[in-house]
This record gives C-alpha cells, sequence and structure tokens, in this order.
C-alpha cells in the first residue's frame, strides 16, 4: 500500500530528533518494514517553519498529490486537530478519490480540539469508547474504537545480563506518576524512573500548585478550562485539579520528597534502547489516571501507548485496573493491576520476590504472544481498510 502519514507536531525543520518520534517508532516503521512505501508529512518542515492552518493545508494536499502522481495512493492518516488543520484539507483529498482517517489523541480529555475537522474525514478512529457519543456530535460519519498498538520492531523481549530485581518507569515524572514512584520509593520497593524527573518538572520542592499550572502553562490554559465545562470528564479534571491544589496546600505528600527511599533518577532512553531497559528489570509501572483524577476516590483511567509498548518489549507490567485493558491482557497472567496505590505497593513486593521469577517469565511470554498476535499497528490500519472498503492486506 501507497499511505501518507501526517502530523503537524514536531519542528523538524530546526535539525533536532523528531518531536514527536513515537510516529516514527510506532507506526511509520513498523509499515515500511512490511513492505508499505508510507510518505511522512509534516507541514512545519515543508515549510520551514510555522505556518497557519491554510498553508499547512497547501503544501499538505501539494504533497499528497505528487505522491499519488508518482505511483498512487491508497490512504491519507492523520493525527490532526484543529489549530492546525483546516478540515477543507481533508476533504480536498478525498476529492481526489483517497480515504482519510484521523486518529484523535486526546479524545476523552480534550475533544474539543477536533470539534471542527472531526466531520470532514471519510473515518475517525477513537481509541476511547467513552468519546464516541461526543465525536458523533461533531459530525463523524464513520466512527471506529481501537486502543493503540506497538510496533514488535522496536519494541521486543531482551534479557539483560545485569538483572534488577526492581521496577522501571519512563517517561515524565508527574501528577499520578510521581505519587505511585515516591510511594513505591519510601516503602523501600526498588524503583528505576527513565524520564523526566519531578524535580525537572516541579523544582527541588516537587510542590504544584495544578489549577494554576493547568491555566498558565499551556497558551490556551483557559480556553482549556473553559470548553472543560462543556462535558463530564473535563468537569471532573477541573474538579480533581482543585482538589489537588488545596491537598498540595496544606497536605505532606509522598511527591513532595521524590528523592526519599529506593529510588533513582536516569536519563530517557531512546525508543531502540526501551527494549534492553525494559528487559533489564523484573517490572514495569503505568499509570492511567487521567490528568488529577488520582485524588479522587474514583480516578479515571485511559489506555496510553505505554501499555502497549510494554506489552509488546514482554515486560511484567503493574497497571491500575481499567476493565478494557484487562479484557486485552488477563489479570496476573499477562498483565498486573492494582486499584489503589497501597494495592499497588503489596503487588509489587510480591511479584518482585525471587519465589515469583517463574511465573513472572510465563507472563512476559505470555504478553508479547497476545500482544503479536492482536495489537500491532497492522493490525489496527488493518482494521481502518476493512471499515472503509479497502480490500489490500496491510
Amino acid at each position: 500500500m501507497r499511505i501518507v502519514h501526517y502530523n503537524a507536531g514536531g519542528p523538524e525543520f530546526t535539525g533536532r530528533e523528531f518531536q514527536y518520534d513515537a510516529h516514527h517508532a510506532h507506526m511509520i516503521d513498523e509499515l515500511r518494514k512490511r513492505g508499505h512505501d508510507v510518505l511522512h508529512v509534516n507541514p512545519a518542515a515543508l515549510l520551514g517553519r510555522y505556518g497557519t492552518r491554510a498553508e499547512y493545508g497547501d503544501v499538505t494536499v501539494q504533497a499528497v498529490k505528487e505522491f499519488a502522481d508518482a505511483g498512487g495512493c491508497d490512504l491519507f492518516f492523520s493525527t490532526a486537530v484543529d489549530h492546525s488543520f483546516d478540515p477543507e484539507t481533508a476533504r480536498e483529498i478525498s476529492r481526489l478519490g483517497i480515504p482519510t482517517v484521523n486518529l484523535g489523541m486526546d479524545d476523552l480529555s480534550h475533544p474539543f480540539r477536533v470539534k471542527e475537522v472531526t466531520s470532514a474525514f471519510d473515518l475517525v478512529w477513537t481509541t476511547d469508547v467513552r468519546a464516541m457519543p461526543r465525536l458523533k456530535k461533531y459530525g463523524a460519519r464513520n466512527l471506529v474504537h481501537m486502543p493503540y498498538g506497538a510496533n514488535p520492531n522496536i519494541f521486543y523481549p531482551v534479557s539483560e545480563p545485569d538483572f534488577e530485581r526492581a521496577i522501571v518507569f519512563i517517561g515524565a515524572c508527574y501528577g499520578a506518576r510521581s505519587r505511585a514512584i515516591a510511594m513505591l520509593a519510601q516503602a523501600d520497593v526498588p524503583i528505576r524512573v527513565y524520564g523526566t524527573s519531578p524535580m525537572d518538572i516541579y523544582g527541588d520542592d516537587a510542590k504544584s500548585l495544578p489549577a494554576l499550572r493547568g491555566l498558565f502553562s499551556y497558551r490556551d490554559g483557559w480556553h482549556r478550562a473553559f470548553q472543560s465545562m462543556a462535558f463530564h470528564e473535563g468537569r471532573t479534571i477541573v474538579r480533581a485539579a482543585l482538589l489537588r491544589t488545596v491537598e498540595n496546600t496544606l497536605k505532606d505528600l509522598p511527591e513532595k520528597h521524590p528523592k526519599k527511599g529506593n529510588v533513582e533518577y536516569r536519563q530517557g532512553p531512546s525508543f531502540e534502547d526501551w527494549s534492553r531497559v525494559m528487559g533489564g528489570r523484573a517490572l514495569s509501572l503505568g499509570s492511567l489516571e487521567l490528568a488529577s483524577t488520582f485524588v479522587l476516590s474514583k480516578p479515571i483511567t485511559f489506555i496510553r501507548f505505554r501499555e502497549f509498548e510494554a506489552a509488546m518489549c514482554g515486560a511484567a507490567h503493574l497497571v491500575n485496573y481499567n476493565e478494557e485493558l484487562a479484557s486485552y491482557f488477563a489479570p496476573d497472567k499477562e498483565m498486573i493491576f492494582f486499584e489503589s496505590f497501597e494495592e499497588m505497593i503489596d503487588k509489587a513486593r510480591f511479584w518482585l520476590h525471587p519465589d515469583r521469577d517463574g511465573a513472572r517469565q510465563k507472563m512476559r511470554e505470555a504478553v508479547r504472544a497476545s500482544a503479536l498476535g492482536a495489537h500491532t499497528w497492522s493490525h489496527r490500519f488493518q482494521a481502518c481498510c476493512d471499515h472503509l472498503g479497502i480490500h489490500q492486506t496491510v
């Protein structure tokens, strides 16, 4: 197949690495290695600068036309949002006879970011079933719910000779993540963090006022807050941010002591090193809480990239219970779930014990097999093609 992959996020024209390297490490690399011809279109890179929606549309349509003229185009795939993508761009590509698909990356927390573009695509792919009613209101003509996937060529099992009986977390340590990491470390559960530390995010005292950070850390912070009041998940996020701000002001929380306990912070790995980092530790840690909702009695959870990356690496993954995720990976056989921070600590201790080495290895093998059998990007793109009536094998 000949596929155009559109993403306006990464400043590739600056000479830095792709800001959203996940697009290349995940979808593009896997599709290309399966023999598909994939053109990556970043309109900012084509312009050599950031531009307007109209400018992005012009260069995108031109790039698609040139690609199609050179050998045809079977699919236009994007992760478009309103502020950088003109809906007319998708309609013009559709008029060229090219099916269009848009994947919403934040449909649950920020559905208003795709309010304009949703109706312009032939197929809208959301990763959260709870977002479907709102996307239908936005005019989605053809809608499919599927989770993320993972590229088995980048994420694969590795047995490290310097095995460490510890938990590994990869990513930026903020919010629920910083609390989980601090609680594990302070309970003397060894945890190794690869990524941005809470000290880098919050400062040395790790004190934060989430409500104010949400309003002022983003250019459109006030707009986000206003738009969030129009739907249930948004109102819950705002309420949780206010509650967490009060907690951070009045309480001595674990995350205020990020260096205390058995914790080490290390530089984040490249995607190519993830398998080695995952394979070198007994467990990996996931965090599914949405924004500050971890302070509520019933947090909102949603499935991230990480769960499929960990599964594809064959990691013994410790993560919040989520009904949908548990339907993909069998509890305690393919993935380890917890429903509170206290249960997280108990299960970490249980699964780190040497007596569980054999069971963990079986779990690693089982979760890799499950991920490989049903959760690659090829599986996801094949489903998109099937929905669109494209009779080709991905």
